[in-house]
């Protein structure tokens, strides 16, 4: 063993290493991060911008902090409810949820749970503070308050029966809006008065919006319903927002206002009287159709957030337009299947979308020759040198593995370089079959001598080089879902109970009767069994394909497909339902962060990978790499202040795999054997590399100092 130690005149590169973990194939809640949407796919319920950070909260307990490092991370929320709003008083954040949750944080990394009396399952659906008080409001017209966001307090008003759902503080006052109209105002959080709203529709936020003068309270809810005050107090005047869709939040900057909702982005000019909604008005750079639930200005911008993570950047082009810009740019397709071959991830889904990855956390779209708008892939299977994707209307893409010469285009030194190099297109370059059915095809199922693929009105096709196919006989005229190729035999199953077994040919196709009318959704060969997973919980499996054992799911929720990890079963189903298994026989629920309902599942290398709808791709590496994180680089930098004091910088550079965490420690004394943790920093990046910049205290500097690293996960 070696010692990374640094000096004051001299950096030894010997390198000392220390890690620690357990190999074991556990899907650890700490362990999920979001490939695709970028840069996560929650809901974002509510969210905080401030000159250090942005906060997103939303389903699934998630808390997502962007810090001054332009990097995404999640938060320790410690809970899986929905959470529903989220502000700041003084430097403490604060977020409130279902099921009476309220939480507190100083840094933004770890949240507790608050002190709530009397304790209450009544969700809290907004969050506000002034410097003195923080108000959260929810179901039955709850209202909590508290002087330091940890210890709250109940007020009760009687004959209080409306939801609240937003709570803003400005003015000097606070206001509350919610349900059938509802507007509550107060001076001190703790006596509230009811205000005429002028409208019986639900609102379902408020905020306190502009500066001096100008600033004022603006609600919006359902059928399009805008309205604002400067107190608070009557009059609340409409702003007649143009629409009749719901609206869930508003946001102004110096050009103007903006109401974000169900497919809508609408602004008003602050020199017109006329809304604009850009979803549809505007010809180029607008934002998607979407559900749109927060929303905040600034100078010329806006940041948008929406259903599944969907981040948008409106910047002003000219005049009063904006050009809008999802940030990142991901897919939101459905996927609808996944599989792994030959080390590539592929799924494919909704607007005829293929992705591909090498390692779980990249994906690419790629080119294929069908029609974006009107094509939906459902299936997708393959060979160590052959893909199929099949889909509705009897679409069938092929893939292949050849190595042809492509041009590769560069920039290099701000010049653009092309260069001639020889690619393999399995997975890149896609060729669609001629129509041999027009039928929707879903299932398809690969061995090395027989390609299978199932869908409508009981369709199976067989054929032995994936080109050309053969019309098989089949007892059903039920959707078929799935098909499954074993040691033995072929399983293809689907809508109304259907199981149906073939030998090994796939040639003549009979009944088995299971004795249920649920849809059984998919079937996969894994281990040496089939199992069969679909509608109300089912779960079968079968050594053999002829003698079937129903196994005790749990749960009630549609369970849509199956894979393992050495040794350890996983399913996924409906609004973010994991089970997990190591027998097949006794089966336990697996948190996730998301409530999306999550279609295909595939595994590699250790690696959980799934995916669902509106584009949804979740990993989680279950069996963690045990290889060291090391140090591949460092350097020094003495910067002289205004002041005349010197600030010194270390810089480090650390490598090893994606999705590693490890403490960054040190020591002045190797004897003592007592190491200081500087930080604990995780690879996000696909490369497996990160930098970390420390800055030095040389007043009374050591000798030397002695660095390590101790793996997390």
């Amino acid at each position: 063993m070696g010692l990374l130690t640094v000096r004051h005149t001299a950096v030894i590169s010997a390198l000392f290493f220390v890690f620690f973990s357990n190999a074991s194939v556990v899907v650890r809640s700490d362990r999920w991060r979001w490939s695709n949407p970028l840069p996560h796919g929650n809901n974002v319920l509510d969210m905080l911008v401030t000159p250090s950070l942005v906060i997103q909260v939303g389903d699934g307990g998630i808390i997502h902090v962007l810090g001054s490092d332009e990097r995404w991370v999640p938060a320790v929320s410690g809970v899986s409810s929905y959470l529903r709003s989220v502000t700041m008083m003084g430097d403490r954040i604060i977020v409130t949820g279902e099921n009476g949750c309220i939480l507190w944080s100083d840094d933004g990394v770890t949240f507790q749970p608050a002190q709530i009396s009397p304790s209450t399952l009544n969700w809290f659906e907004g969050v506000t503070a002034s410097s003195l008080r923080a108000v959260a409001v929810g179901d039955y017209g709850s209202i909590y308050t508290s002087t330091n966001g940890i210890a709250w307090t109940q007020t009760v008003i009687s004959n209080m029966y409306e939801w609240l759902r937003g709570v803003a503080f400005g003015n000097g006052a606070f206001v509350a809006v919610g349900e059938n109209g509802k507007i509550l105002r107060s001076t001190n959080g703790t006596s509230w008065n009811s205000i005429t709203s002028g409208t019986t529709a639900h609102l379902n936020r408020v905020r306190y919006l502009g500066i001096g003068a100008n600033a004022k309270f603006i609600a919006v809810g359902d059928k399009g319903v805008a309205l604002s005050s400067a107190n608070g107090n009557t009059p609340w005047t409409s702003l007649n927002s143009g629409t009749t869709n719901n609206l869930f939040d508003v946001a102004v900057n110096d050009t103007g206002t903006l109401l974000v909702g169900d497919q809508q982005v609408r602004f008003l000019a602050t020199s017109s009287t006329t809304w604009t909604n850009h979803v549809t008005t505007l010809q180029t750079n607008a934002p998607p159709a979407w559900i749109y639930l927060s929303a905040y200005g600034e100078s010329s911008s806006w940041l948008v957030a929406g259903r599944t993570g969907l981040l948008i950047e409106g910047a002003l082009s000219s005049g009063s337009t904006y050009a809008w810009q999802p940030v990142p740019d991901s897919p939101h397709a459905w996927i609808w299947d996944i599989t792994v071959q030959n080390g590539l991830y592929v799924a494919v889904g909704d607007l005829a979308n293929i992705q591909t990855s090498l390692d779980g956390i990249l994906w690419t779209r790629e080119v294929v020759p069908v029609p974006h708008t009107n094509t939906v892939l459902l299936g997708v299977g393959g060979s160590t040198n052959l893909l199929l994707a099949v889909g509705n209307a009897g679409n069938v893409l092929l893939s292949q593995s050849e190595m042809i010469e492509m041009a590769v285009t560069n920039i290099i030194d701000d010049t653009l370089v092309v260069t001639q190099e020889l690619v393999d297109t399995f997975g890149i370059v896609w060729t669609k079959l001629p129509s041999f059915t027009t039928n929707t095809l879903q299932g398809v199922t690969v061995s090395s001598n027989l390609f299978v693929v199932s869908g409508e009105a009981g369709k199976i096709f067989t054929s032995l080089n994936g080109t050309n196919w053969l019309e098989r006989t089949t007892p059903t005229v039920n959707f078929l879902s799935s098909v499954a190729i074993g040691a033995t035999a072929c399983v293809s199953v689907g809508a109304n109970g259907t199981l149906l077994r073939a030998g090994a040919n796939g040639a003549t196709w009979t009944t088995v009767s299971l004795g249920t009318a649920y849809w059984l959704y998919r079937v996969r060969w894994i281990d040496n069994q089939f199992i069969v997973v679909g509608q109300n919980g089912l779960i079968y499996t079968s050594p053999d394909a002829t003698t079937w054992t129903l196994r005790a799911s749990g749960t009630t929720a549609w369970l849509t497909d199956a894979t393992s990890v050495d040794g350890t079963w996983f399913v996924t189903g409906y609004q973010g339902t994991l089970l997990s298994s190591t027998n097949t026989v006794t089966w336990s629920a697996v948190p996730a962060p998301t409530i999306k309902s999550l279609y295909a599942a595939t595994t590699q290398n250790g690696q959980l990978v799934v995916a669902g709808i509106e584009g949804v791709i979740l990993r989680n590496q279950v069996v963690p790499y045990l290889s060291p994180i090391n140090v591949l680089g460092y350097s020094r930098s003495t910067v002289s202040n205004a002041d005349l004091s010197t600030s010194v910088y270390d810089l480090f550079l650390f490598g090893g795999r994606p999705d590693q965490c490890f403490n960054f420690l040190s020591t002045t004394n190797l004897t003592s054997n007592q190491w200081s943790t500087n930080t604990v920093l995780e690879l996000f990046d696909s490369s497996g590399t990160i930098y970390f910049l420390r800055t030095r205290d040389l007043t009374t500097p050591p000798d030397a100092e002695f660095y390590c690293t101790q793996l997390v996960y």
